[in-house]
């Protein structure tokens, strides 16, 4: 039992990680912009299929392939901003919520038209192979996910928290008028958080169509855990999705692990009504921990 456990830790930490990629792309598009983007998912399917395709059919290796899905599907959420999300800046928030459902509606059935239904696997260049963490085996492709997950995180943290760009984002999600009056590019910088956006979530779907399958309905329950977990730490609060994705993870983890696969989509819901019955602004709603 002590194996498995440990085995759990290890499983519940890369799931976690995976969707912390999700969640903060999520809450950084919600604390900023204000925009519910529920085709999130379906930018995590196109980097999935971007990274199958490169890898599969061009032979590009593995992780340039990863940091060119980053690339192209964020330049991609940068454009969605600019032609979907722009013309409705000044509307509610539900008509930018239909919008998004409308274009997870187009993506996901395009995708489905030219790539069929088919469940395709991405090469990994260390499948296969393990090392042992306190006597227990430990796949070497899951630690490196972690990694990379782990180095993503942290990467865009430092952006945020050092560079010009990243003082313009958190002046912006601070006061946008403000901002635009201390000449900051508002347009700019809505289009790089999409960009961001997009490119967390593809690479996260690159990291998990390696360990499991793509398909173009692969984008549809990680969406909604994205959205779960962003409510679950509070709306527009990093921390807060940071967290509430390695909640989320080790939940499901060891959901599985003492109780029944089946119920591994049940659980995160429960967590969700249950911190919302006690606290519903979530778990960091209302602090400024962006």
């Amino acid at each position: 039992m002590s194996e498995q456990i440990i085995q759990a830790l290890i499983n519940g930490l890369v799931s976690g990680s995976i969707y912390a990629l999700m969640a903060v792309g999520f809450t950084l598009v919600f604390g900023i912009m204000h925009v519910i983007n529920l085709a999130h998912g379906e930018l995590y399917m196109l980097g999935g299929f971007s990274t199958f395709f490169m890898v599969s059919i061009y032979q590009i290796n593995f992780f340039v392939a990863l940091i060119a899905t980053l690339i192209i599907i964020g330049v991609f959420g940068f454009f969605i901003e600019k032609i979907i999300f722009k013309p409705l800046r000044n509307a509610s928030l539900l008509n930018t919520l239909l919008a998004s459902i409308g274009l997870s509606l187009f993506i996901s059935n395009l995708v489905l038209k030219l790539a069929g239904s088919d469940m395709r696997n991405i090469e990994f260049p260390f499948s296969g192979q393990s090392i042992s963490i306190l006597g227990t085996s430990v796949s070497v492709h899951r630690i490196v996910v972690l990694l990379l997950t782990a180095f993503l995180v942290c990467l865009l943290g430092w952006v945020i928290k050092y560079t010009k760009v990243g003082k313009a984002l958190r002046a912006t999600a601070q006061d946008t008028d403000a901002a635009a009056l201390m000449g900051v590019n508002i347009n700019l910088i809505y289009g790089i958080i999409f960009a961001i956006s997009a490119g967390l979530a593809a690479v996260a779907g690159g990291l998990i169509g390696s360990l499991y399958v793509v398909d173009p309905s692969m984008g549809m329950m990680p969406g909604m855990k994205a959205f779960i977990i962003v409510i679950l730490g509070g709306m527009g609060s990093v921390v807060g999705a940071l967290l509430g994705a390695l909640i989320f993870g080790y939940a499901e983890t060891f959901t599985t692990l003492f109780l029944e696969s089946s119920y591994q989509e049940l659980v995160g819901f429960i967590i969700l009504i249950l911190v919302l019955l006690f606290k519903p602004s979530g778990l960091f709603g209302g602090v400024n921990t962006k």
